[in-house]
């Protein structure tokens, strides 16, 4: 008899394994269908598979991040700048100019997907 306790404990573990099921007959059919597949499509077959490695890029983002790396540097560049120039006003100034091209670009892009 166990009394009531205020910390749990763990229960044993118990290792359990499904074991898989292979079954040769299906495999055999399965192996067929895709050669006769392959025949009917006028794919080359033989003992071996032909596979074909890619190392291209599935995105060209490239280029965009560095012009968008660029463009953040200047803008801080010029944050920075204007900030020893004018003071903390120089934020009200940026954000005129920001806040229009932010929207523009959304618009914009609002737009492409239509």
């Amino acid at each position: 008899m166990r009394f009531p306790s205020l910390f749990r404990l763990p229960k044993h573990q118990q290792f359990r394994i499904q074991p898989r099921y292979y079954d040769p007959v299906k495999e055999e059919i399965k192996e067929r269908t895709e050669r006769i597949k392959e025949e009917m499509e006028g794919k080359e077959t033989g003992d071996y598979r032909s596979t074909k490695i890619s190392f291209k890029r599935k995105t060209k983002s490239a280029p965009m991040t560095s012009m968008l790396q660029l463009g953040i540097a200047a803008l801080l560049g010029v944050m920075v700048l204007g900030w020893l120039q004018f003071g903390n006003e120089i934020f009200y100034y940026l954000m005129w100019v920001a806040v229009p091209i932010y929207l523009l670009y959304r618009l914009k892009t609002i737009r492409k997907r239509k």
